[in-house]
């Protein structure tokens, strides 16, 4: 089981997965945490299977975005989550916007929750020319667009969101995910670059401006997304910006772009863009 496994059997509107090995109560703590992200986004090809079940955990960048994300005023930033004892398996989640503790690792309202939204709105600011950015649900009903912001096992933050967009009768999307500069990310461009997700792929390192971004062009046998860019910022922040042909991976989706939106030269630019740049 990879990363990615653990991650999509954490919640019950996931994708099932192989039952993992046991582990220690702390490390399962840790693994729950990162389990509850990349909801709507990286819903799986078929249906959702209830599994209340523990994984390994694994290093490696990697959200999901969660159903309920909305949520009240505007609060300041929420505590670092505190790793319970070995005999304690109840997590102490962060201070949501409402004061009070949030129910698990994603931010519902407050300044975590703000900062997911503002990776949308940047999404939508510079989605190109000649393209639709719909609203509502696709034919699987997974959302068009969406947002999240959710602690990470390590204390860091994580912001994804994802839009879909619309040329002719196709749909595909548009997907930016960010760490804070406290993250356990690898610092080379291209190994950044293929530990998105834990796809691999074909890793070319392009200069923007003076950034070195690492972009996979072609990915491996996960092809969940077709292609991404990473940086690192000199201050720790770490940017992942995706795009795929299609809306999403579920199966009996909508139809496929017939090409993508972003050439590789534009993906490597919006990974260093600094609208992205969030802490």
């Amino acid at each position: 089981m990879d990363e990615n496994d653990l991650r999509e059997a954490m919640r019950s509107t996931l994708v099932a997965t192989p039952e993992p090995p046991p582990m220690d109560s702390a490390t399962a703590v840790t693994a729950g945490r990162r389990a509850a992200r990349r909801r709507m986004t990286l819903a799986g090809a078929g249906a959702a299977t209830v599994l209340v079940a523990l994984g390994v955990a694994a290093a490696g960048p990697g959200l999901r975005l969660v159903a309920g994300g909305d949520g009240g005023p505007w609060a300041g930033p929420g505590a670092t989550p505190t790793i319970p004892a070995p005999d304690d398996t109840k997590p102490s989640w962060p201070i949501d916007g409402d004061g009070k503790p949030q129910e698990d690792a994603t931010a519902r309202s407050g300044l975590r929750y703000e900062q997911g939204k503002r990776v949308l709105n940047g999404i939508l600011a510079v989605a190109p020319d000649g393209y639709i950015l719909p609203t509502g649900e696709g034919d699987d009903g997974i959302p068009l667009r969406d947002h999240q912001g959710a602690v990470e096992g390590d204390g860091s933050w994580g912001y994804l969101a994802s839009a879909a967009l619309t040329k002719g009768k196709g749909t595909g999307r548009l997907l930016v995910e960010v760490h804070t500069a406290d993250n356990t990310l690898a610092k080379e461009p291209c190994a950044l670059a293929r530990g998105f997700w834990g796809m691999g792929g074909t890793c070319e390192e392009t200069t923007v401006g003076t950034a070195k971004v690492g972009v996979v062009v072609t990915p491996g046998d996960d092809q969940r997304l077709d292609q991404w860019a990473a940086y690192r910022y000199p201050d720790g922040i770490v940017v992942f910006v995706a795009q795929s042909r299609h809306a999403s991976n579920a199966q009996g989706g909508m139809k496929p772009l017939d090409e993508l939106p972003l050439t590789v030269p534009q993906l490597a630019a919006l990974a260093v863009d600094d609208r992205f740049h969030l802490e």
